[in-house]
C-alpha cells in the first residue's frame, strides 16, 4: 500500500497540472476574446470617427466653395455698383432711395420702380402737362395741402420718391389691401378710367419677379 501511494499522488499531481494548464487556456482564451473585442470596438470606434471627420471636410470643404463664390459675387457687385454710380449717379441715388423707402411703406422696391419707369422714366425733372411732378409724377395741386408739400422740393429725388410712397400707402389702405385698386387710383385719382396703367406696371421689367398683378409689390 506503502509503495502505490506516490503512484497515486503523481497521478492526482498530473491531473492537477493538467487541469490547470486547461484552466489558464480558457482564461487566456476568454482574456484573448476580450481584448479582441475592445480592439474591434476600438476599430470600429475610430473608423465612424474618420467617417464623420471625412463629411466634416466634405461639408467645409463645400461652405468654403460656396463663401469664395459669395465673396467673388460680392466684389464683383461692389465693383458694378462703382461703375454705375460713375455712369448713372442719379439712378443709382433713385435705387438706393427706392429700397430703403419701400420696405418702411410695406412695397416691394421692383413695384416702386415699376411704377417710376411708368410714370416718368426715371426723369427726375420730369413734368406733365396736367401738373405731375417728378419721378412719382406728383400731383402738387390734388396733395399739396394735404401732405403741405414743400413745392420747391418736389423735383428732390428723395423727397418726390417719399411723397409718392405716402399717396400710394394712402390708397393702399383706402382700397383695403387691394394693390391693383390702389395703383389705378395711383395712376387715375377718381376722375380717370386708364385701365391699361396696372398692366404696365405689372409688365415692367423691374416687375418681373412678380407672378401676378394681385401680388405686384406688397410686402407680406
Amino acid at each position: 500500500m506503502m509503495q502505490k501511494n506516490p503512484l497515486k499522488k503523481c497521478i492526482f499531481l498530473l491531473g492537477l497540472i493538467f487541469l490547470i494548464g486547461v484552466s489558464g487556456l480558457i482564461m487566456g482564451f476568454i482574456d484573448s476574446n476580450r481584448n479582441y473585442e475592445r480592439s474591434l470596438a476600438h476599430i470600429r470606434f475610430l473608423q465612424n470617427s474618420h467617417d464623420d471627420m471625412h463629411d466634416r471636410l466634405l461639408a467645409l470643404a463645400e461652405e468654403s466653395m460656396r463663401n469664395e463664390r459669395r465673396y467673388a459675387r460680392m466684389d464683383f457687385l461692389e465693383y458694378q455698383n462703382s461703375v454705375f454710380q460713375k455712369k448713372f449717379p442719379d439712378f443709382t441715388e433713385i435705387v438706393k432711395i427706392t429700397f430703403d423707402r419701400s420696405k418702411t411703406f410695406g412695397f416691394k422696391p421692383n413695384l416702386i420702380l415699376a411704377v417710376m419707369q411708368v410714370e416718368s422714366a426715371f426723369n427726375p425733372l420730369a413734368l406733365s402737362a396736367a401738373g405731375a411732378y417728378g419721378l412719382m409724377q406728383i400731383h402738387y395741386a390734388v396733395w399739396k395741402n394735404e401732405f403741405k408739400i414743400d413745392k420747391s422740393r418736389i423735383f428732390d429725388i428723395a423727397y418726390n420718391i417719399e411723397l409718392g410712397l405716402r399717396i400710394l400707402k394712402q390708397y393702399y389702405d383706402l382700397s383695403d389691401g387691394d394693390i391693383k385698386r390702389a395703383l389705378f387710383l395711383y395712376n387715375n385719382g377718381y376722375k380717370y378710367n386708364n385701365t391699361g396703367y396696372i398692366a404696365k406696371v405689372s409688365n415692367s421689367i423691374y416687375n418681373q419677379e412678380i407672378d401676378s398683378p394681385q401680388r405686384v409689390g406688397v410686402s407680406q
